[in-house]
């Protein structure tokens, strides 16, 4: 064995071992998942990249190693809307494992980003062999259509400051820090205001101490103040 067939071997059982960790992937038996990392292929995309567009043609699923996207969609006024972010050990364009339709949104590199893609046919593959498997994913996806639900019922219920209150929160406790990397015109997408509006949010929450703005990104200095302007 060549030292390169060995270095190709350890990189596939490193990659196996991540996928173990995703909750897409984990419900497979480890064979499944060491045979799928084998036809894993590293892509990088830099800060601001369009990963792909809604309506593109739809062939692999990506999971994310290391840096965060986000997952858009227009308005009737052609204004982006942002409906998801996903970040490292998560996964995105997986709807497009199931049905081989046109991607449903634009995914966007908001940091710089290593993913890792599959192709459908490979996934499918070992998928078809496995029901046990194809029902837990089923499940992943309704869970996932329900968190797509829950930001649809804040955009409905709470008024802009609470929804930038709670969108800062919940990317923040997502991360496991207090640093949001997200732009003022990207919470503004999120948030589905104008960004003159979330900016005059933002400066009072920062005249109350509760963040601080960077360039690039938002950090959350007093939480409970935050929640208390969470108000269904």
């Amino acid at each position: 064995m060549t030292p390169a067939s060995i270095s190709r071997r350890v990189d596939t059982t490193r990659i196996a071992d991540y996928l173990a960790e995703s909750p897409l992937f984990a419900c497979l038996a480890a064979t499944d998942r060491l045979a799928l990392a084998g036809k894993m292929r590293p892509r990088h995309f830099a800060r601001d990249e369009i990963i792909f567009h809604r309506d593109d043609e739809a062939g692999h699923v990506f999971l994310i190693a290391a840096g965060t996207v986000k997952v858009s969609v227009p308005d009737d006024a052609g204004h982006e809307v942002v409906i998801a972010l996903e970040r490292g050990g998560d996964v995105f364009g997986d709807l497009a494992l199931f049905d081989g339709a046109p991607r449903s949104a634009t995914v966007t590199a908001i940091t710089e980003t290593t993913a890792l893609a599959l192709g459908r046919t490979d996934f499918m593959s070992v998928l078809e062999r496995n029901p046990d498997a194809m029902r837990k994913m089923l499940g992943l996806l309704a869970k996932t259509l329900r968190r797509s639900t829950g930001h649809v019922e804040d955009l409905v219920f709470l008024d802009l400051p609470g929804r930038v209150a709670k969108c800062l929160l919940d990317i923040s406790e997502a991360s496991g820090t207090d640093q949001v990397d997200l732009t003022q015109e990207d919470l503004a997408a999120f948030v589905g205001a104008a960004r003159v509006s979330v900016n005059r949010v933002l400066a009072d929450l920062e005249s109350r101490k509760a963040i601080r703005i960077a360039r690039r990104h938002i950090e959350i200095a007093d939480r409970e103040l935050l929640k208390s302007d969470v108000r269904y």
